[in-house]
């Protein structure tokens, strides 16, 4: 039988109970870190195991705030460590909207780092976290443009993008320049080249968060100068008949100067002369 002062105290001590095994945790979890960094070779991809976004939120005892910001920790230092295919890392995203689901620079993150040319499930991977995003933040126009900016950077495809722009340029609180970017997304006012780099610029010039801006600005410097060596591989067909087979042909004919072939190495289709930065 519980006395009195007993079940007086027995939530203080749940309390403390679940607050030491949340410790226990964690420091578990670094003293497995310390010996696992200390063996593993920096430059190789590593397997991680995430659990299941519900079997986390079952056991995070209260703390959901405190273990989203961990998870959160883990899937940025673990970017560079992910090998594009491994599941861990998109389940980070998974518990951390399962967590705490208003956290919303996860959500921009995610659709910032999670899509790849390399894995073609990558991009359903993205939306269905995104997805996430648009219904726990429906006031967030950030996160549905975002999305439709990477469908249309990764697959070119207008269907998917002007469904998710739409749905940006209908908040309130987007601002001028989302309305006019999908105007003219919609009309096809702008070549393939002119409307991609809008879409980043739109996002470089409103986003509030600087390293959102500087993935808008470096996507920007890329499409700049893919566009400007594929302008030269046009050049080169106009005076020699085929396309170039690499760029020091570019180069060796004047097209292009030698550093633009050393810092951005690229295969250029011979069909077509379309230019794929590596």
């Amino acid at each position: 039988m519980w006395t009195p002062l007993q079940q007086k105290n027995l939530p203080l001590a749940q309390a403390f109970l679940a607050l030491a095994l949340f410790v226990s945790i964690a420091l578990m979890q670094s003293a497995y870190d310390h010996i696992h960094y200390a063996n593993e070779n920096r430059h190789a991809p590593v397997h991680r195991y995430a659990l299941p976004a519900p079997i986390v939120s079952h056991f995070a005892f209260g703390f959901n705030n405190v273990l989203a910001d961990f998870y959160w920790i883990t899937a940025v230092q673990d970017l560079t460590k992910w090998d594009r295919f491994d599941t861990y890392y998109p389940e980070y995203f998974r518990v951390i909207s399962t967590l705490d689901p208003q956290f919303a620079y996860p959500y921009q993150f995610a659709i910032f780092t999670i899509p790849t040319k390399k894995n073609k499930e990558s991009l359903a991977w993205t939306a269905s976290i995104a997805e996430r995003g648009i219904n726990a933040i429906p006031s967030s126009w950030e996160i549905p443009f975002y999305l439709g900016v990477q469908y249309y950077g990764r697959t070119k495809s207008y269907a998917e993008a002007t469904h998710y722009i739409g749905i940006a340029a209908k908040k309130d609180s987007s601002p001028e320049m989302v309305h006019k970017t999908y105007a003219s997304f919609l009309t096809h006012a702008l070549g393939e080249y002119q409307t991609t780099r809008a879409l980043y610029e739109t996002i470089a010039n409103t986003s509030d968060n600087s390293e959102t801006r500087t993935y808008a600005k470096t996507q920007m410097f890329i499409l700049d100068v893919t566009e400007a060596v594929e302008q030269a591989t046009r050049a080169y067909k106009e005076q020699n008949g085929v396309y170039p087979k690499n760029l020091m042909e570019l180069v060796d004919g004047h097209y292009i100067p030698l550093d633009v072939a050393k810092h951005f190495p690229a295969s250029i289709d011979q069909s077509t002369g379309k230019v794929t930065l590596e």
